[in-house]
């Protein structure tokens, strides 16, 4: 039996803080693509795409458990990037294992190829961009990340559908659907006033890494 790939990443993904998964068919994908990013151009025979995200602050400790360890991970420039590279390894050696072809994107700084993962979780239905150019997951609100995606030669799952939690808000995030249009940053207060998924808020050293990832690297690298 030919693998489906949404299961082979999830399970590969299990209890790692990389906690939300969807797929899409290839046509899906293609249709929204450039012409550079389109399958034929990346993975002739590809048949669907993986998207894979975290919520919450359940990663993010799991990076912090490592940082206590020697050497510990400062001397990197994007220390978390990097660890989150190598979680997303582990579904990279399973699709493998599976025989599974694929090509594999990340959502970080450093990545080569820059596809847009704001259109990836549309597409899959993880989330949908809000009023304040972040994508909102129904259940998360904001406090979630994007980190990986996979284009697979092998059946994947349809895409989600939930519900898109920005319509009929009154948008307290921004000051009103008035504002909704105007850019608003994505400043943690910001993000405290989105009225979905603030169960999931990050912590406040998560936090302080996302906004000012230097300061927040040499006080930890004091503090380990």
């Amino acid at each position: 039996m030919t693998a489906n790939a949404t299961d082979v990443v999830r399970r590969a993904l299990a209890g790692s803080g990389i906690n939300l998964l969807a797929s899409c068919g290839i046509s899906a994908y293609d249709a929204r693509a450039p012409q550079a990013l389109r399958s034929d151009q990346l993975l002739p025979g590809a048949r669907g795409v993986v998207v894979a995200g975290s919520a919450g602050p359940t990663l993010w400790r799991q990076f912090r458990r490592l940082t206590q360890e020697p050497p510990g991970p400062w001397d990197n420039a994007n220390p978390y990037d990097s660890f989150v590279a190598g979680v997303l390894s582990r579904a990279d050696d399973a699709l493998h294992a599976a025989g599974v072809r694929y090509r594999r994107f990340e959502a970080a700084f450093h990545a080569p190829v820059r596809v847009s993962f704001v259109a990836l979780a549309e597409l899959v239905g993880l989330g949908w961009p809000g009023p304040f150019a972040l994508v909102i997951h129904e259940q998360h609100g904001a406090w979630w990340a994007l980190r990986g995606a996979w284009l697979v030669d092998a059946d994947v799952e349809p895409p989600l559908h939930p519900s898109r939690p920005c319509i009929g808000c009154p948008a307290p995030c921004v000051g009103g659907p008035q504002n909704a249009d105007i850019g608003v940053r994505a400043t943690p207060e910001v993000r405290a006033r989105c009225i979905v998924g603030q169960a999931s808020r990050y912590d406040d050293d998560q936090i302080a890494y996302h906004y000012d990832r230097a300061a927040t690297v040499a006080r930890l690298r004091l503090s380990k």
